[in-house]
């Protein structure tokens, strides 16, 4: 039920959202345990918005092993949407001999739906 949400959207969720989604009703701690087990499985990666706030998206080629969020996240500033940009860039930024752990690459503007009114 949980992954579906995610897998309906196209940008990321932040908790509540995602339990204004479900068609169950869901406990609060029923759904942070199934969005960590999610994560520790590399099906879904966290994404801390600029309000402090976490927000959840879904995993594309990732795995429990090898857990490759390392893309930026636009924020559009109209519709306060949060989206994965699905390019790596920071492998091509860092300098050789540098191994990035986390990252957090967070670009605001206008998503394309809203630049387009």
């Amino acid at each position: 039920m949980v992954i579906s949400v995610l897998e309906n959207e196209k940008s990321a969720l932040c908790h509540e959202e995602i339990a204004k989604r479900l068609h169950e009703k869901m406990d609060r701690v029923t759904i942070y345990r199934i969005l960590q087990g999610f994560c520790n499985e590399g099906k879904v990666h966290k994404i801390i918005n600029q309000d402090g706030k976490t927000c959840y998206a879904l995993c594309h080629n990732c795995t429990a092993e090898n857990h490759c969020d390392e893309h930026p996240h636009f924020h559009c500033i109209a519709c306060d949407r949060i989206i994965c940009i699905e390019r790596p860039v920071i492998r091509q930024i860092l300098p050789p001999g540098y191994n990035a752990i986390t990252t957090d690459l967070f670009i605001s503007g206008y998503c394309q739906q809203c630049n387009a009114l």
